[in-house]
């Protein structure tokens, strides 16, 4: 019985020995609970080998013939489904600097109950990596909601980034948000270079009421203004 690991490593984006020490866990794991005694599993080469403890601590090999065709559909199902958990994880390593962040995202699909699904790019080695992100009504400024088109383009703040399971299946999930208070201070911060700058009081889509260490241009504030459609409130605040 072969085991494609070069395959599963391109598939799933994750390093060959990973792959390997996933897939024999998730074989033994399956045999061991089909046999009712315990099963080591040995992938070499991407050949499959098989050593089972059958009722005795003598090891007797298994003979890859003898497992059934349900049998091997199960050790199939068990090793992707370990696999994408597996890649969930190292997914959510690599994004959850994401975490706090603010981005601009395309919006590719509105639910029927109002979340947004919006594309968002990072990069992984410099490689673009296109994620997807959700945001939810209670995270979207009411004078906003049921009025986002798909294909529409918004900056939003990045509230968390976490790995959730679902029906067994793992994936990472990434909460967008445009009611922040973080969002426009973030905005400001980028825009202008400057550090240090806080939102002290926000409502969204009305005003919000920012402190900066230093004066910043005002087309920075402007653009700010124009993306979250409310005033922004520019107070300098020097540290003593």
């Amino acid at each position: 019985m072969e085991l494609p690991l070069d395959e599963l490593a391109h598939k799933y984006g994750l390093p060959q020995p990973v792959v390997m020490d996933v897939a024999e866990t998730a074989i033994a794991n399956t045999l061991t609970k089909a046999f009712r005694s315990p099963v080591t599993c040995r992938v070499d080469c991407n050949e499959l080998r098989l050593i089972a403890y059958l009722g005795s601590h003598d090891p007797k090999a298994v003979e890859l013939e003898t497992i059934s065709k349900k049998l091997r559909r199960d050790i199939d199902y068990t090793v992707e489904l370990e696999l994408q958990k597996k890649q969930a994880l190292y997914e959510f390593h690599s994004m959850r600097e994401l975490q706090g962040q603010i981005i601009k995202a395309t919006i590719s699909r509105i639910a029927d109950n109002h979340t947004l699904y919006a594309m968002l790019e990072t990069h992984d080695l410099l490689n673009p990596v296109i994620l997807l992100g959700e945001c939810s009504l209670i995270n979207q400024p009411p004078h906003e909601r049921c009025l986002y088109k798909v294909g529409e383009s918004k900056v939003f703040f990045v509230s968390s980034v976490r790995p959730v399971t679902r029906r067994g299946y793992a994936r990472v999930r990434i909460i967008l948000n445009r009611t922040s208070r973080e969002l426009p201070a973030r905005m400001l911060g980028q825009l202008t270079g400057v550090d240090g700058i806080k939102c002290q009081r926000r409502v969204a889509g009305g005003f919000c009421e920012i402190v900066t260490p230093l004066r910043i241009p005002k087309s920075a504030i402007n653009t700010v203004g124009k993306e979250l459609q409310e005033h922004v409130q520019v107070f300098i605040k020097k540290a003593i």
